[in-house]
């Protein structure tokens, strides 16, 4: 029983009678919602490298028929037939939901597991209804052989079929820039919206990358890989800064794969200095006047960058925001002091490459983050459609508006909208045959759909140059007011406003999703019985966001206790998180 020493330890100090329940975990014991335990059982299960054969184990059995006498617990077999129960029960319901959607873009990105040879792939569709957007986990699921843009592709295929999505309905998706994933969309004509919060994160990551920084950035993460080491000097490290008043996240490691985490890691750092200071551990982790000054300016030189970051990971972001973002970006790199190094990387990149063209050659530019994306078609007709944007003088390089006006003309061509302001019974069919001059004028009258789009879009930047709505309003509040003014262009707006800036619903779904495939007592299990995991402990995760709110700091997986970092360095290595499960176990037996 050494390998689950310390869930052991907790039930023989249970069972010992030294501490009851009620005492360890305060009001735990008292049922807070009358929601199924074996839905927490299933989410603990799922999320540990705990057997299913613990299930039939006498002294967990005990544990339980101790905490209540009256209820069953799941046998192995039963376990996973709940594990496929509620993945079908979920598969129906979605389906029913999305079952009316016009159009839709997808979010999707892989994850390739640690012990097992597989590439994990989570595939979320967004799309709008009722002018409200609106997002759904359609699977997460292993790709079968490797990671290709051929397989990838037939994953998707399978997952749209799967929720009888057609697959017309799909514009695009937003994802990193994977050449996989970029073949795939490439392949089936569909639009690709590069995540800007990868982007960004790119930037970031550059700029940590010039010599000085590197080294402050050095510094930094060597205090913060000793405090997460030393659970004692973190508690004093608390103590300390709690009595201080100094709230936030403490300078503690984060995910690799967390965005821009180095400038967030400094500016913990900076927060929490004093409390560093006052922490005699610690002292030889500090800067040096020339360096902390170092580091502040770096830090305050790159907070709207940090800004950007967290307006993409947001999931109320829309695509139609990116170009606006990256233009303002551009602009402020540009005012920093270009003979610093750190001006310098940050102009190139993100400013155009046409502000240098008069001072190189041609074959010489290189195409910078912000040349992609005004190239890009969808977040073009994206930023047109958005109200607060549309006309914006000075955020779209060389391209000229009436570019995006053909671009929608020709998108509209496609799209048959019925007047719904019409009334009255639609006009009889004609009981002789036509004229050849009657069929000519019909004619006529059918081709004039493209007048009425270019009357809708003179109207459309009348409106919009009169007045904008609020900056920080939704865009589709505004084609929801004009839907009657507006019926061919609102339903366009509804189509190309339902993408998001980025993918972070997707890269938050793997960070939680981590400890169950990075354990190497994993790494014989089934694809089929790892996406059932997958898919259970995402759905819960999921629930549980959206009801404590939106997390924009992955608080999934970063929470700030100590037990819960500790847990996390054992995931890393591998080992059984036993906390975890410990935690879970105590709320599924809470009834």
């Amino acid at each position: 029983m050494s390998s689950h020493s310390t869930v052991w330890k907790y039930f023989d100090k249970i069972n010992g009678g030294k501490n009851a329940l009620a005492n360890s975990r305060g009001n735990r014991s008292q049922p807070t919602d009358k929601k199924d335990p074996n839905e927490d059982l299933v989410f603990a299960i799922c999320t540990s490298s705990v057997p299913y054969r613990f299930l039939k184990n006498k002294h967990f059995l005990d544990f339980c028929h101790k905490l209540n006498s009256d209820h069953k617990i799941l046998t192995p077999d039963s376990l996973r037939s709940k594990f496929s129960k509620n993945r079908s029960e979920y598969v129906d319901r979605l389906k029913k939901e999305l079952k009316h959607v016009e159009k839709a873009w997808l979010s999707f990105d892989g994850w390739e597991a640690k012990y097992m040879d597989k590439s994990i792939y989570a595939i979320f569709i967004y799309y709008v209804e009722n002018f409200q957007r609106k997002s759904a986990l359609l699977g997460i699921e292993c790709v079968e052989g490797s990671a290709t843009a051929a397989n990838v592709g037939k994953l998707v295929m399978r997952m749209l079929d799967l929720y009888c999505i057609d697959k017309s309905k799909v514009l695009g998706a937003v994802t990193d820039a994977g050449s996989n994933i970029v073949a795939f969309l490439d392949r089936n004509e569909l639009f690709h919206s590069h995540c800007s919060a990868h982007v960004l994160s790119l930037i970031i990551k550059k700029s940590a990358q010039i010599t000085h920084i590197k080294e402050l950035i050095a510094k930094v993460n060597r205090c913060a890989a000793f405090l997460s080491r030393s659970k004692v000097e973190r508690g004093k490290f608390r103590e300390r800064s709690s009595m201080l008043n100094i709230h936030g996240r403490p300078p503690l490691p984060f995910s690799d794969t967390r965005w821009g985490g180095a400038l967030l890691l400094a500016e913990a750092f900076l927060n929490h200095y004093q409390s560093l200071s006052a922490t005699p551990a610690l002292q030889d982790y500090l800067m040096n006047a020339d360096d902390l000054a170092a580091l502040k300016k770096y830090v305050n030189v790159m907070k709207p960058f940090l800004e950007a970051l967290n307006s993409a990971e947001s999931d109320n972001s829309f695509c139609s925001e990116v170009l606006v973002q990256f233009s303002h970006l551009s602009n402020y790199a540009s005012s920093l002091e270009q003979r610093s190094a750190l001006g310098r990387c940050l102009s190139n990149e993100t400013k155009s490459r046409y502000a240098q063209y008069v001072k190189k050659n041609d074959a010489e530019l290189n195409i910078f983050r912000y040349d992609s994306y005004v190239e890009n078609d969808a977040l073009l007709m994206s930023t047109y459609l958005d109200a607060r944007f549309a006309y914006l003088p000075g955020i779209l390089q060389r391209t000229r508006w009436e570019f995006i006006e053909n671009s929608i003309q020709l998108y509209c061509d496609s799209i048959h909208v019925l007047n719904q302001t019409a009334t009255g019974p639609p006009p009889k069919k004609p009981t002789l045959e036509e004229s050849s001059f009657s069929q000519f004028v019909q004619s006529k009258r059918v081709s004039s759909h493209g007048s009425s789009v270019q009357a809708e879009m003179s109207n459309y930047k009348a409106i919009v140059l009169s007045g904008r709505p609020a900056l920080d309003s939704s865009p589709l509040l505004f084609w929801h007011a004009h839907r009657d003014r507006f019926p061919i262009l609102q339903k366009m707006g509804q189509h190309f406003l339902a993408c998001t800036q980025s993918s972070a619903i997707v890269e938050r779904l793997f960070s939680v999703c981590g400890c169950i495939v990075n354990n190497s007592r994993r790494n014989r299990m089934k694809s089929s019985t790892l996406n059932l995991h997958l898919l259970n402990a995402s759905l819960a995760t999921l629930q549980a966001k959206n009801e404590a709110g939106e997390m924009n700091e992955y608080d999934e997986c970063e929470q700030s206790d100590s037990e819960s970092e500790e847990n996390r360095h054992e995931e890393i290595s591998g080992e059984f998180n036993d906390d975890i499960f410990e935690e879970a176990l105590a709320r599924a037996m809470t009834i």
